[in-house]
């Protein structure tokens, strides 16, 4: 079995989760990486007739949609958090439709509605939704920008943080941490986001952008998957980097001639200077004699 080190240098194709046009910073890559971003994405369906008439019944206000996604489980909270969703949600003009591992929750307002499953790319895509309250997940993520959705990002793990630190500097969402949920920050949040235009336009802008591309990112990575196969490994793709060792990959004997030979001279210099400088001081002392004499 080779190693990992082997295995590493002797990949033929690196598939990454990653809209290439879209990250940020933008970064140059190799032919062997492959970007897939949003493979998982895919144009909304209709949803089922009964919560499409529940969602119609919300009229032009529209509705939220919150969901922490699947690995958290949203019944185990701390109790002062769910008392604080449950009394926002019910002060909203809008409905809200709450991923729920329960049937029900003490206090339920009458314009929220709960649910263990939801279609939720299907639900992203609906015309009617105004803010999509999310952990932050990559996938999440990824579907809102697919959707054009902006959002308000809770994030329960350091990976959902950074997500949503980059999510609130590209200025497509915000982001409120559990220590600061309260009534009035986790209402004034959502109200700032549904009512800021700036929001909206650089969200749609996004979607745009991960639309823009010369086809699906599944076409794309099928394409050079067979790529791969079709020419044996595709070794003419890799880069030498590879297999260069790291002190040349990164120069390291290079600069460690340029500063060596650097040191020499200008010890060469000192050293000629003192010389220099030592006979200008015996030839003044010898001078000083003489005339004394």
């Amino acid at each position: 079995m080779p190693s990992l080190q082997q295995l590493r240098l002797n990949s033929s194709l690196f598939i990454t989760n990653s809209v290439k046009t879209m990250e940020n910073p933008i970064l140059p890559y190799t032919p062997t990486v492959v970007h897939a971003g949003g493979i998982h994405c895919r144009p909304a369906k209709s949803l089922p007739q009964d919560l499409q008439q529940w969602i119609a019944g919300a009229g032009d206000s529209g509705f939220i949609f919150f969901s922490l996604g699947s690995l958290v489980k949203p019944s185990t909270m701390k109790e002062q958090y769910k008392k604080v969703l449950v009394e926002v949600f019910g002060s909203l003009n809008q409905r809200v439709l709450w991923k729920w591992d329960e049937d029900t929750i003490e206090g339920l307002p009458p314009n929220v509605r709960l649910s263990r499953w939801l279609p939720q790319q299907d639900i992203l895509g609906h015309p009617q939704l105004r803010l999509f309250i999310t952990h932050g997940g990559l996938f999440s993520l990824q579907e809102a920008t697919y959707h054009g959705v902006p959002v308000l990002g809770m994030p329960v793990s350091m990976e959902q943080n950074e997500n949503m630190r980059m999510v609130e500097m590209e200025g497509w969402g915000r982001v409120l941490y559990w220590e600061d949920l309260t009534k009035d920050n986790l209402h004034n949040r959502i109200l700032q986001i549904m009512d800021d235009s700036i929001v909206q336009e650089k969200v749609e802008h996004r979607s745009k952008i991960m639309h823009d591309q010369p086809m699906s990112p599944g076409d794309w990575a099928s394409y050079w998957v067979d790529y791969v196969l079709r020419h044996q490994g595709a070794v003419h793709l890799r880069s030498p980097a590879a297999q260069i060792p790291w002190y040349q990959l990164y120069n390291v004997d290079v600069w460690a001639v340029v500063v060596t030979m650097t040191l020499l001279t200008l010890a060469l210099i000192s050293w000629v200077f003192c010389r220099v400088f030592l006979a200008l001081a015996r030839c003044c002392l010898g001078s000083r004699k003489t005339k004394k004499e």
